[in-house]
């Protein structure tokens, strides 16, 4: 299965929003003389959570856009003439793609 870059940069917007909400930092804000002065010098600490969010997604962005075996496994149904369209799985791709039930 492929992820679409966009919806992996709206899940890391919504994951830096509710972070940011929590820790009472901006997303996009430079950091503070405060913690600077408390740091001693500057730089970044990540959370858990982030760290394991970065982690994830670089994971993601290493899965290949294509399943070559899958490729293989369909090619060689059609070829033998045993492929069948699961119809559900289409009816339920065009529902998602046209926005969901209405």
């Amino acid at each position: 299965m492929r992820i679409p870059p966009e919806t992996i940069r709206s899940l890391v917007g919504l994951h830096a929003q509710r972070v940011s909400k929590t820790n009472n930092v901006g997303v996009t804000s430079s950091v503070s003389a405060t913690y600077r002065a408390a740091a001693g010098t500057d730089g970044v600490n990540l959370s858990d959570e982030a760290s394991l969010l970065n982690t994830l997604k670089a994971g993601v962005k290493a899965m290949p856009d294509v399943d070559a075996s899958r490729v293989q496994q369909v090619s060689e149904e059609i070829s033998r003439g045993t492929f069948q369209v699961p119809t559900w799985q289409v009816a339920e791709g065009l529902v998602m793609e046209l926005g969901g039930a209405r």
